[in-house]
């Protein structure tokens, strides 16, 4: 046996090998106990088989206690002692006839068993010599050997002896078993580990050679070691005709004069990278290609390097078709920002153009109105200077010809009083109108910065409204205090006033429903709150989220534009300074809230036109 308590073996196998020496020393203990009964049968006393006998008991005790400690110092103990005695024995009494020698087996097989082939070889040389010294001694007369033992000594010590080398060929035989088995178990996993291994790496090879880029491995004198399909493609070869071959060998020294620098570096120890151009020798086609090597290193020392060959042709010709975009995109995006601000100038000019047209649309209905409510009083005076004229006619007459009484004189002075002052009650209304009239349009056309009383200017707005607003089942409140004071454009804010009176009179109430519309103002600081609040139908989310929008309409197709409210807000932002939000839930009013500064800055606020 090869493998022995000296071996690289485990827990287990060194367990196995002290119980089965274990019971191989009571064997020998059983041994000695039936020889010394055998040898007190058969000459009673005591001789030197006894001492012999006992010392191999003795021996037996001894080493089983060291067992437990060492089972190789154990072992070494009881086999060197048992061969000990043995030659002691045979030396002493019959020599080579001595029924001790298949003690001597039973040590040789014990010891190449549980001490290994060394021990074996030794203790089997010095039995063998022993043996033939103490033959040669017999032949030569030098050594007359003893009589052999009794009969009973002989069988016992042959018996066990026997017993004891079935034991250990049985021992022998179940480990050679175990480990046959055990070798059987280890091939059958090597072959499966095998076959798992040139799966693996039939799998690898095929990832390898079907990934997109070139892989090569080369040794530190820069010979190639292993090349993938891609990268034999390069050089129009097969991977096998490259392998063994140094780089130099096959590529181009063009190519070679621009990688080596890399090449160097890499060699030193260092990862580095560059990009050649290829040129494949069959087809003559050119490629960019970028290279990555990365060094093999075991401690500071460079074994190979690993090189990763990737086309980056499209990607080059890619980069320089996005940066020939990129250049083409700056002066598109130029020529579109130029347009862009071109169109909001043209666009911030027709918000203008629509303020200016939205303010003579409101002078013109200020216009038909004041001329409706003109024609009253100009009619009225009208009849009377006809009256008049009649009256003078016939007065002119009545002189002419016969005498006038008294009485008729008076009654035509009379007549012609009463028609002058209808005349002039009349006339004094229309230039009352007239000079309202002039207020308000002057105001509209103008959007010079001045002061003025808030309240006057409101007031004046409904007087001129007037004529229109008697037309409707609503009433308008003006509740502003007097003395509220203010320096800036009365003529955008006359504006904002009369579109949110419009736009309530027009919105805010169902057909044939009464209202009612509160125009109230208060001083904040040195901010106007003024508010435009109706107890009319109220706005939704939706209409509120779209209410300063241009062109949005809740009467489309009914003659609205949508930009009465989108220029309220612009007025109150651009012109006013100021801001407007509003407030309202269906079925619950509306309420518009402007807050402008009481004093206008004029380093801040936009130009008048």
């Amino acid at each position: 046996m090869n493998k022995g308590p000296s071996s690289e073996v485990s827990h287990g196998e060194l367990d196995a090998y002290r119980r089965s020496f274990s019971y191989l020393l009571l064997i020998i203990l059983m041994g000695c106990a039936v020889t010394l009964v055998g040898m007190q049968i058969a000459a009673p006393g005591w001789s030197l088989r006894h001492s012999l006998t006992v010392a191999i008991a003795a021996l037996s005790f001894f080493s089983y206690w060291l067992l437990q400690r060492s089972l190789r110092l154990g072992a070494s103990v009881a086999l060197l002692g048992i061969w000990l005695i043995a030659t002691t024995g045979a030396v002493n009494y019959s020599g080579i006839h001595s029924a001790n020698l298949l003690i001597y087996a039973f040590v040789i097989v014990t010891t190449g068993w549980t001490l290994g082939r060394r021990w074996l070889i030794g203790i089997t040389g010095v039995t063998v010599l022993m043996l033939l010294g103490l033959g040669a001694a017999e032949l030569s007369g030098l050594y007359l050997p003893t009589p052999r033992a009794s009969v009973l000594v002989v069988g016992g010590t042959v018996i066990f002896a026997l017993i004891a080398i079935a034991f250990m060929t049985l021992r022998a035989y179940e480990t050679f078993r175990a480990e046959r088995d055990h070798g059987l178990a280890l091939s059958r996993q090597m072959m499966e580990r095998n076959a798992k291994l040139a799966q693996s790496e039939a799998d690898l090879k095929m990832i390898i050679d079907h990934v997109p880029a070139g892989l090569a491995s080369f040794d530190a004198r820069s010979q190639l070691r292993f090349g993938n399909q891609r990268y034999a493609e390069m050089f129009g070869v097969r991977p096998e005709d490259l392998v063994g071959r140094h780089i130099s060998s096959y590529v181009p020294q063009a190519a070679l004069d621009s990688l080596m620098p890399a090449w160097q570096r890499g060699l030193a120890g260092e990862t580095s990278r560059y990009r050649r151009i290829n040129v494949h020798p069959q087809t003559q086609e050119t490629r960019i290609i970028d290279v990555e090597l990365v060094p093999q290193l075991d401690g500071d020392q460079v074994q190979g390097l690993f090189a990763l060959v990737i086309d980056v042709t499209e990607k080059v010709a890619t980069d320089q078709r996005i940066q020939e975009l990129n250049a083409s995109l700056e002066l598109r995006v130029q020529q579109r920002t130029e347009a862009l601000e071109a169109a909001m100038q043209r666009l911030q000019t027709l918000q203008d153009e629509l303020a200016l047209s939205e303010s003579r649309a409101t002078l013109n209905t200020l216009v038909a109105s004041i001329s409706h409510e003109l024609s009253t009083p100009l009619n009225n005076a009208q009849v009377a200077a006809e009256a008049l004229h009649s009256e003078a006619d016939g007065l002119q007459t009545r002189l002419g010809g016969s005498p006038m009484r008294r009485s008729e004189l008076e009654a035509s002075i009379s007549a012609m009083a009463e028609g002058s002052g209808l005349t002039l009650r009349n006339l004094a209304r229309a230039n009352e109108l007239l000079s309202s009239f002039r207020d308000i349009a002057n105001q509209q056309a103008s959007e010079q910065q001045r002061e003025f009383d808030l309240a006057e200017l409101l007031g004046e707005i409904l007087q001129t409204l007037t004529p229109t607003l008697r037309r409707q089942p609503h009433r308008v409140l003006l509740d502003v205090p007097a003395g509220l004071v203010l320096n800036s454009r009365p003529g955008p804010l006359s504006q904002v006033a009369i579109n949110l009176i419009n736009n309530a009179m027009l919105h805010a109430f169902r057909p044939g429903q009464a209202g009612s519309l509160r125009i109230s103002a208060e001083r904040s600081g040195d901010q106007l709150m003024l508010r435009f609040e109706d107890d009319g139908i109220g706005m939704s989310a939706e209409v509120l989220e779209h209410l300063f929008e241009p062109f949005f309409t809740t009467r489309a197709g009914q003659g609205g534009t949508g930009l009465g409210l989108s220029i309220v807000e612009h007025q109150v932002r651009k012109m006013l300074g100021g801001r407007i939000s509003v407030r309202s839930e269906p079925g619950h009013g509306s309420c518009f809230e402007i807050q402008i500064p009481l004093v206008l800055d004029e380093a801040t606020s936009p130009p008048a036109h």
